[in-house]
């Protein structure tokens, strides 16, 4: 199983208000480490801005063993992260139609504030904000 510390670190934010994140691969036959490498890089970024912004609260991982697990999920729209089995994962189309995919910063960052806040429900009307197909 591949598997990736995050160290994040970023001036506004201290490592006991924003934990760590481990990030694993569900199914490593199936992703490169070139990509899982920008997967990670990219996580980090949008990681330690969301603990910068004060959006991290609480631990984004909550389930027992304390990693996230990336999931291809080749119909997926948007990147998500949940539990799912005991485990918390992200979801996104790695690869999906015979070519491999890597969330930015930006989707990412985006993934982690619908998982830890969400959108209101109107956010959610009129403009779809957190609710993955």
């Amino acid at each position: 199983m591949i598997s990736f510390l995050i160290a994040l670190g970023a001036p506004a934010a201290s490592p006991a208000r924003c934990p760590p994140v481990q990030v694993a691969v569900a199914q490593p036959a199936t992703l490169s480490r070139a990509l899982v490498r920008q997967v990670v890089s990219n996580f980090a970024s949008a990681y330690a801005k969301a603990c910068a912004e004060g959006l991290i609260q609480q631990p984004l991982v909550t389930a027992k063993d304390r990693r996230l697990f990336l999931l291809n999920a080749p119909a997926a729209n948007v990147a998500s992260i949940y539990e799912r089995d005991g485990r918390m994962v992200l979801e996104y189309p790695f690869l999906s139609g015979g070519k491999a995919n890597v969330p930015t910063a930006d989707e990412l960052h985006e993934t982690i504030y619908c998982a830890v806040k969400g959108a209101t429900q109107a956010e959610q009307e009129e403009s779809g904000r957190c609710l993955p197909d």
